[in-house]
């Protein structure tokens, strides 16, 4: 039986639980967004990490090509 870790099954997923768990304060403005996620997108050759600020609307966005 396999143990989970109950972030999500992929690499990708495992990555963006990393940022929801580490990157929730905005750089911009500093406000810690409790309630947030990160979005994630692939182009096939990139895969963009974004996380919008609710308070700024700062975009911190994290790009990484494959």
């Amino acid at each position: 039986m396999a143990i989970r870790s109950g972030i999500g099954d992929t690499p990708l997923d495992r990555l963006r639980g990393h940022y929801e768990r580490t990157r929730m304060r905005c750089s911009a403005c500093g406000h810690v967004d409790t309630e947030g996620r990160w979005t994630a997108a692939t182009t096939g050759s990139e895969i963009t990490y974004e996380h919008v600020c609710p308070s700024c609307r700062y975009t911190d966005r994290v790009v990484i090509e494959t």
